[in-house]
């Protein structure tokens, strides 16, 4: 009996030093956050933290989040709008840069035929655009020095001849330094 309590004494003491030292590996160093991991606002839609295998180009990636306004899709005549912000109130905005790589599954069939534009707004005001077809993937480096709020907003331009939305679009990176 004594030789059992023993056992699963270090069994369970190995399980929680191994989780400890999962969690201190994944622990980003001081300064550096991810997008899906802020409170983002939805305004028609979402921003939604994710961990899936997803395929673009024939390549597998690991998404971390997604942008969509549908269960799965981005509908073809609502854009998906959310804020993010990056600075609390009464602070200074501390990020420098945001990176985001991102694209539209192989696996799904609206991606065949489909054009979907992601815009970026810093602080309220447009800034910029990225449009992404079907097994293309984005790496977008946007200067985010001095900004506040962020603000994504994903638009269907065209669907696939098959449906009437797009798909959801995925992010395999949103780091904030």
């Amino acid at each position: 009996m004594k030789f059992k309590q023993i056992l699963t004494g270090l069994l369970l003491a190995t399980t929680v030093m191994a989780t400890a030292n999962v969690a201190e590996a994944q622990r980003r160093p001081p300064g550096v956050a991810s997008l899906a991991e802020m409170s983002c606002q939805r305004i028609n839609g979402r921003y939604q933290a994710s961990n899936e295998d997803v395929p673009i180009g024939f390549e597998v990636f690991r998404a971390v989040a997604y942008l969509a306004n549908g269960p799965d899709r981005i509908e073809g005549d609502q854009s998906v709008k959310v804020a993010c912000r990056l600075a609390a109130a009464g602070q200074n905005a501390t990020y420098r840069s945001l990176t985001l790589s991102f694209g539209l599954s192989d696996q799904d069939s609206r991606s065949s035929g489909s054009t979907v534009r992601l815009s970026i707004y810093k602080d309220g005001n447009f800034y910029e655009y990225r449009d992404i077809t079907s097994g293309q993937k984005f790496l977008w480096n946007i200067d985010v020095r001095g900004t506040r709020s962020l603000g994504l907003e994903g638009t269907c331009l065209r669907s696939s001849p098959r449906a009437v939305t797009c798909p959801k679009m995925y992010f395999f990176e949103d780091i904030l330094e």
